[in-house]
């Protein structure tokens, strides 16, 4: 009987154990499965970018979990993409006792290197910077060969990009720069062809032929200097007294030849002709046969002679006549 008792005892013992060890095993697996869920099969995730120079399971799968820090290969250079085929990918993952099926059947799956963007403006600009170091007070456009040339620098480096090296064939404004993105990165060529600017004086609104040039209206604008054509205005003093002699374009470079003085009299215009000495002055109406700026000579027909003569412009409406007779008729 106390044997019995004894063993019976004896099981309960043993039960109570194996339940406490089955609680805590079962407590365990809990935690370590709400951490790892090795069981779970791995989701990619919809945009995979990588921080650094290595892609990681943590930058692919959105629940890699424990795997988050395992490297998978070397991520592609900055800003750059790469594509990895998913069997590869898939055989990664069973490498590390985890699942990933595939399950949208893509063919390929794309990685990108995230990155700072150095566009074509700011390459531009150091160009610009170093040869104004060389050739202080000159300024220069400059169009790079490949328009859409940009360089990236990883999120984690040092320093400003520079330029190593600029080589410039003054020929042909042809040149070849070689530009260090970051700090001990390596240099990266770019070429493009740059032209020398001269500032010229243009007008800020289109004007019609005949309107006079204001000064408010006068500005300065950067041109090639290889485009100069021969006789453009260079001084904006020669705008002064000056009128458009055709329609001129807000912006563009203007050639002496695109100006007159301003007209005072215009063709076919009844002006006063003024004869006048010491104690005599005569008068008399004149039609204008072309049209004259102050200071001009003009043929005028007197109206009450019919006679042509030569007068000089004055006034708007008035010029004088160098003999008398003429004028009086």
């Amino acid at each position: 009987m106390n044997i019995f008792f004894g063993h019976t005892r004896i099981r309960r013992t043993i039960m109570a154990i194996a339940l406490i060890l089955l609680f805590f095993a079962a407590s365990a697996a809990l935690v370590l499965g709400e951490e790892t869920a090795p069981n779970e099969p791995l989701h990619l995730r919809a945009q995979i970018e990588s921080q650094d120079a290595m892609l990681r399971f943590g930058d692919v799968f959105s629940n890699a979990g424990g795997l988050a820090k395992i490297v998978l290969t070397r991520a592609p250079e900055p800003g750059r993409m790469m594509s990895i085929d998913p069997a590869w990918l898939s055989s990664k993952a069973a490498q590390q006792n985890r699942v990933w099926r595939n399950p949208s059947s893509l063919k390929r799956v794309t990685v990108r290197r995230a990155g700072h963007r150095i566009g074509t403006g700011v390459l531009s600009q150091l160009i610009k910077d170093e040869l104004a170091l060389k050739d202080e007070g000159i300024r220069y456009e400059i169009a790079l060969a490949n328009r859409g040339q940009t360089l990236f620098v990883p999120l984690d480096a040092e320093g400003q990009a520079r330029i190593v090296s600029l080589d410039v064939t003054r020929q042909n404004g042809v040149f070849s720069a070689q530009i260090s993105p970051y700090d001990n990165a390596p240099s990266v060529e770019v070429r493009g062809r740059l032209w020398r600017l001269v500032q010229v004086p243009a007008l800020t609104r289109a004007y019609l032929a005949g309107e006079e040039i204001l000064p408010e209206d006068v500005q300065w604008i950067d041109v090639r200097e290889t485009t100069l054509r021969p006789g453009t205005v260079l001084d904006p003093e020669n705008f002064t007294g000056q009128a458009a002699r055709r329609a001129l374009r807000a912006g563009k470079p203007i050639r002496v030849s695109d100006l007159k003085r301003v007209t005072a009299v215009s063709r076919g215009e009844i002006i006063t002709v003024v004869y006048e000495v010491p104690g005599i002055r005569l008068t008399a109406k004149a039609r204008a046969l072309g049209e004259a700026a102050l200071g001009e000579s003009l043929r005028v027909v007197n109206l009450q002679s019919s006679r042509t003569i030569d007068v000089v412009v004055t006034a708007p409406g008035y010029a004088s006549a160098s003999f008398g007779p003429v004028v009086g008729g």
